[in-house]
């Protein structure tokens, strides 16, 4: 016959996994993710004329590459996520090189926010640095830098002091345009947007044509090789369509 004591060590260690296991999940659903899905996106009409790279460059969204390239990626994450950094850091410089500066390909970044009021201020700041042309060399930046943000006492004078090492900005404008809130709830638009895709892990993909059509997922910090198998395969469509 158990104790009373060995029925309440039992109930206790039934509890804690219980407790682990509502962690882990929470944790899974609300973390990066190093690479774990790829899939086909429902096409409708709204969706696609939201997902042109025209559309979304003229949303306000960053964008790089030639405007008339046939297949379009667009990035949705978080300044404060590691696995976006990774991303950032190893495999977009190499995209870049290969596919965006020869013309072939073009990106689009829109924000997904998980991790509070930090995020959304990165987010803003970076949009006021794509106010003057200047989000991708910001991006890099705070990608390369995220613990001097994050753990900042005062996160908006980190992001000023980060900002102030790309060239050529003007800072009164970006001071001016981030302490004004021009920005404050982009965050929470583009996050919409990809809640409605069902994205609600960072980094996230889609790698579209141009006018939004054939949309392609991609959730994770896959290596330069995932991207251009894909890659490579769409602008062969495109090219033989």
């Amino acid at each position: 016959m158990k104790t009373r004591s060995s029925v309440l060590i039992i109930a206790g260690i039934a509890i804690a996994a219980i407790i682990s296991a509502i962690i882990a999940s929470t944790y899974t659903k609300l973390s990066a993710t190093e690479g774990n899905g790829t899939g086909q996106v429902a096409e409708n009409s709204t969706m696609l004329e939201k997902l042109s790279f025209h559309s979304l460059a003229n949303d306000g969204s960053p964008v790089q590459g030639n405007p008339s390239a046939p297949v379009t990626i667009v990035e949705f994450g978080d300044f404060q996520c590691e696995f976006c950094a990774r991303f950032a850091k190893d495999t977009e410089s190499q995209i870049y090189q290969s596919y965006i500066q020869t013309g072939k390909v073009n990106m689009v970044f829109k924000h997904l926010v998980h991790y509070g009021s930090t995020s959304d201020l990165a987010a803003s700041a970076s949009q006021c640095a794509n106010d003057q042309g200047k989000f991708w060399d910001y991006y890099h930046i705070l990608y390369t830098n995220q613990d001097s943000f994050m753990l900042a006492q005062d996160t908006e004078a980190a992001l000023k002091n980060l900002a102030s090492k790309i060239g050529g900005l003007d800072m009164q404008k970006f001071d001016s345009c981030l302490v004004g809130g021009t920005y404050k709830d982009v965050a929470k638009s583009d996050t919409k947007l990809a809640d409605s895709l069902g994205f609600d892990n960072t980094p996230s993909f889609l790698i579209v044509k141009s006018d939004g059509s054939e949309l392609q997922k991609l959730v994770g910090a896959y290596p330069f090789g995932t991207f251009k198998a894909i890659l490579d395969k769409e602008i062969d469509a495109a090219g033989n369509a």
